[in-house]
């Protein structure tokens, strides 16, 4: 019993002081809610004492609300929480009840108090911790903006100077590892190499000039081009080794400048000597332990490996340490400026990018949580503000990436630039290779191109006028010579440069980077520009030679009409003329000629216009086949058309119609009918000699004749020169040999043939063959003859015409021949007509009745028979004129029996030309058969190289010169035999050397080619 009220009273005791704890907390949340109440108060009140309320305290108050308004909030939910445990746990007693139900409405009355307080707080709260939200926000932002400011800054020595400060500590490392080097090699030490540098005189240190001029004669002083650098690098490096900036380096800079410092990446002992087989250990290195040198690294003779003498900065150990093992292990890495400086970029703008990441979260919470709370005007002021703020946020996130990215860009450019400058020696030495490569060529083409523009100039005046102002200009001429003079020149210089290009192309045809590179771009591009010189220049040259042609044309006609008319007028011939102009010598000279024209009644020319058409005719002086051929102007039919007997068209009537490709030789003219507009001449046909008056064009331009050189032919094989045309008295001259040259005096021209007739026949011997009956000239081989009979029947031959008297010779066969000899003779007695006869078969004679009394015949004339009546071949083919078998000659008077025909055998019209041979000026006509002639001219190239001689015979001759393949040579005599060779007097056209040279060798091989 006393245990069960021991429990009890324990239970009651606990119930009591959990109930005791319910209480206190009521109370310490109404005691929270009255101090919040008061602390509200001022809020409360209307906006005299709110408006002056700073926005701190306003921030402090609205801070000590919020945290009052929780903390009894947290009171009387603890509260509640309880006496919902502390009802269950007990039985419900009267007096429990109300002490539940009292508590419950006190916390009641907290809660409503509670509610009231942060109802009156709420409007403001929510007001003031807006401005507290934004000013964190704006501080944040600012915050931003900074930080970004000083990444900026932090990243500018690589991002907008382009690392040239860590450029330049490279090239002084390159300058301090190539002197350690080279202080090695001479056995010398830094002190020594300063004083070098420095001289005697100077007790401050190396002054910035004794650098500069050291550094300069560096890489050819001691053979380094890796130390070669620009003007504006060396004082870079003076610079950076200067550390004091007084414009001396002194000795303890000097020697700084040697030290290096490396990290180790791999745990390595440090020995006391460069060789490890003799080597003691005296430290140990450890992973991320800095070290620092100032000599530089060496191998290891025995091992191979690289070392260097070195100092722990940690544990000032000094000694021997290896930076890379023989099997390419690394134990220690330099320590770049530039690495530690990168890393701590990306560290940098990491940090950077993340605390602006962060700013732009928080604001985007505190914008939400804004939205929940904050209504009406203040809403939206609010939402305004962190707008902006949240978008400063964003542009500053781009802008913290756009500097990550040029981050990456500049750290690649860096790259390359650091390589740029690590090749800078070899890019510096490839361009004085390329500038050797290059310069002779750049001058020539800056010579070519002058000329060019000179040669422009000079044309221009000449080449910009037409018409009547051409026909005015008065020096033509000699502008062309001092233009030809300028475009040879030039042409010679464009030459000289594709040689020169052509020469150092080699030399860089291999290159696929740097200066080299560029030089054979240069090349090519100046092999170019040449190519375009010459051909501006030749555009240039060909516009002046048209506006000199348009000269020559409209005196041409001129001039050779004023001759020919001379000529007619005087009465003399072509030859007489040229020895008369030429003064009796071989050529005719520019002043003679013009002081000839100048004697024709109505003829004005300038002087120079009469030069540009001598050179026309022929250049250095006019030989007398270009006289002749500039007086004999010839034209040939393109188109059809009348030959007429009058000059003008509407008192003309037609002599014939001109066929195409007749030739006509003028006789007058050009002259213009300006009543119908047509130029005509008149002219004689070298067909037929018929002279007439014809159209070159029509009055619509339409052309009917073609102006040709005077027609010559060289035979391309060997022809029979005959005497005529045709006809009976025609007689062969002599057999032209292939090469010679025929001038064409007449033709070409056709003879037309009759048919020839044919018989297929079998002859008294029983050969069976073709033979000619009647050959295409009209010549008659053989005929039907009426005295030869056949017997149709068997008859009998006797020897006597009397048939009564005579006695039977013999009998004749059904189709045997006899040849009358006498008769016929009728028999009137006997009514029958008999004839006497010579047999064919044996040329036995008798009398045979050839018609009986009763009309019967027994033999008549045989039209199945021809009779030679002169000797014809017997062939095996039918064509005549055809590489047909002979089989033997049919003699006179043999009887040849009829197997085929007669057959008409149809030949082609012969065409023939009457011309002169060049070699002896013999005349005739020869026949054009296939290709046996060919057009000729007379210029020769030389397919085969050969000698040129003084005289015509090649033997005892001097040779003046060797004519080269390609060359061009002017035949002016000849071509004439020389035993068995082809030879030729002429002029080469490189040089105007004239003699004598072989157009077809001894061995029948061609030499020169027309």
């Amino acid at each position: 019993a006393k245990l069960s009220t021991f429990r009890k009273d324990t239970l009651d005791r606990k119930k009591n002081a959990q109930l005791q704890q319910i209480v206190e907390k009521v109370s310490v949340a109404e005691s929270v809610v009255k101090n919040l109440d008061e602390v509200v108060e001022p809020l409360s009140k209307e906006d005299g004492e709110e408006g002056s309320m700073s926005d701190e305290d306003a921030f402090a108050l609205c801070d000590k609300i919020s945290a009052l308004s929780k903390e009894a909030t947290t009171q009387l939910d603890a509260a509640r929480s309880s006496l919902v445990l502390w009802s269950k746990d007990i039985k419900m007693s009267e007096s429990n009840k109300e002490n539940s139900q009292r508590i419950q409405k006190q916390i009641q009355e907290v809660a409503s108090n509670l509610g009231k307080a942060n109802k009156v707080s709420a409007a403001h709260e929510l007001k003031y911790s807006s401005k507290k939200i934004l000013s964190e926000a704006a501080q944040k932002s600012t915050a931003v903006e900074e930080e970004i400011k000083k990444a900026t800054e932090f990243c500018a020595p690589l991002l907008e100077q382009g690392g040239e400060k860590f450029l330049v500590q490279n090239g002084a490392q390159t300058l301090a590892a190539v002197l350690g080097e080279h202080m090695r090699d001479k056995g010398t030490v830094v002190e020594a190499l300063f004083q070098q540098i420095a001289g005697e005189s100077d007790s401050k240190g190396i002054s910035k000039d004794a650098f500069l001029s050291y550094l300069e004669k560096l890489p050819e002083t001691i053979g380094r081009d890796e130390v070669q650098c620009s003007e504006a690098r060396r004082l870079a490096i003076f610079k950076c080794i200067d550390a004091n900036s007084d414009d001396y380096i002194s000795a303890a800079e000097f020697q700084d400048m040697f030290k290096r410092r490396y990290i180790c990446v791999k745990g390595i002992s440090i020995t006391d000597v460069l060789e490890v087989a003799k080597s003691k250990t005296v430290g140990k290195l450890e992973v991320g332990e800095l070290l620092e040198t100032q000599g530089a690294a060496d191998k290891d003779p025995a091992t191979g490996m690289t070392r260097i003498e070195c100092m722990s900065l940690s544990t000032k150990t000094a000694g021997f340490v290896t930076v890379a093992g023989n099997q390419g292990t690394v134990y220690l890495e330099p320590v770049s400026q530039y690495a530690a400086f990168v890393k701590d970029i990306d560290k940098t703008l990491e940090e950077t990018s993340k605390n602006t990441r962060e700013v732009l979260t928080f604001m985007k919470v505190k914008e939400q949580e804004l939205t929940k709370t904050a209504k009406g005007a203040l809403s939206t002021e609010v939402k305004d503000e962190m707008t902006k703020l949240r978008s400063s946020i964003s542009s500053a996130i781009t802008t913290v990436d756009a500097l990550k990215k040029k981050s990456m860009t500049a750290k690649a450019e860096f790259r390359k630039k650091e390589l740029a400058e690590k090749n800078a020696h070899i890019e510096i030495r490839e361009q004085k290779e390329a500038t050797a490569v290059t310069e002779e060529v750049v001058a020539k083409i800056q010579e070519v191109t002058a000329n060019v523009k000179k040669l422009e100039e000079l044309a221009k005046p000449f080449n910009s006028i037409e018409g009547a102002a051409l026909d005015e200009f008065e020096t033509p001429a000699s502008l062309t010579d001092s233009a030809n003079c300028l475009h040879q020149e030039t042409l010679e210089l464009v030459t000289e440069t594709k040689a020169l290009i052509k020469q150092q192309q080699p030399k860089v045809a291999k290159a696929i980077k740097g200066p080299l590179l560029e030089a054979k771009r240069e090349l090519i591009k100046m092999d170019g520009q040449a190519s375009t010189a010459q051909k501006t220049c030749g555009s240039v040259i060909e516009s002046m030679k048209k506006k000199c042609q348009s000269i020559v044309d409209a005196r041409y006609g001129q001039v050779s009409s004023a001759l020919r008319s001379d000529i007619q007028k005087r009465g003399i011939t072509l030859d007489k003329l040229f020895e008369e102009v030429g003064n009796g010598e071989d050529r005719i000279s520019e002043e003679a000629f013009y002081g000839h024209l100048q004697t024709l009644d109505g003829l004005s020319l300038k002087a120079e216009h009469c030069k540009l058409l001598f050179r026309h005719i022929e250049q250095g002086g006019m030989g007398k086949r270009k006289f002749l051929s500039f007086l004999q102007q010839y034209f040939v039919v393109v188109k059809p058309i009348a030959v007429t007997n009058e000059f003008e068209v509407s008192k003309a009537r037609t002599v014939r119609k001109a066929d195409i490709d007749e030739v006509f030789e003028v006789i007058d003219g050009p002259a213009t009918d300006t009543k119908v507009g047509l130029t005509r001449i008149k002219g004689k046909s070298l067909s037929d000699s018929i002279e007439g008056w014809v159209s070159v064009r029509g009055n619509q331009g339409t052309p009917f004749l073609q102006e040709v050189e005077k027609p010559f032919y060289s035979c391309t094989e060997e022809i029979e020169l005959m005497s005529e045309f045709k006809g009976e008295n025609v007689s062969y001259i002599r057999t032209l040999k292939a090469d010679e040259v025929l001038e064409l005096l007449e033709g070409p021209r056709k003879e037309v043939f009759e048919p020839a007739l044919r018989l297929r026949g079998k002859a008294p011997d029983g050969e069976v063959g073709w033979f000619t009956v009647r050959d295409k000239k009209g010549t008659v081989f053989a005929e039907v003859d009426d005295k030869l009979y056949s017997c149709s029947t068997s008859v009998a031959m006797t020897d006597n015409l009397d048939i009564k008297e005579c006695k039977v010779v013999r009998k004749l066969a059904v189709g045997e021949l006899f040849m009358v000899v006498e008769g016929p003779v009728e028999e009137k007695e006997a009514n029958i007509i008999r004839v006497k006869g010579k047999c064919a078969k044996d040329d036995q004679e008798g009398w045979v009745t050839v018609k009986g009394n009763a009309g019967t015949t027994y033999a008549s004339p045989s039209s199945k028979h021809y009779k030679v009546i002169r000797e014809v071949r017997l062939q095996k083919k039918f064509a005549s004129e055809t590489a047909a078998e002979p089989i033997r000659e049919l003699q006179k008077d043999e009887v040849v029996q009829v197997l085929e025909g007669p057959n008409e055998e149809l030949f082609p019209p012969e065409v023939r030309i009457k011309g002169k041979a060049m070699r002896d000026g013999t005349v005739g006509w020869i026949t054009l058969k296939g290709e046996n002639v060919k057009p000729w001219s007379p210029y020769y190239k030389c397919i085969q190289s050969t000698q040129l001689y003084d005289s015509a015979s090649s033997d005892g001759a001097a040779e003046l010169r060797q004519v080269a393949i390609g060359e061009t040579l002017e035949i002016l005599e000849g071509p004439t035999e020389d035993g068995k060779e082809l030879r030729m007097k002429a002029r080469a056209e490189k040089d105007g050397v004239v003699g004598w040279v072989t157009i077809r060798g001894s061995d029948g091989k061609q030499i020169l080619q027309s």
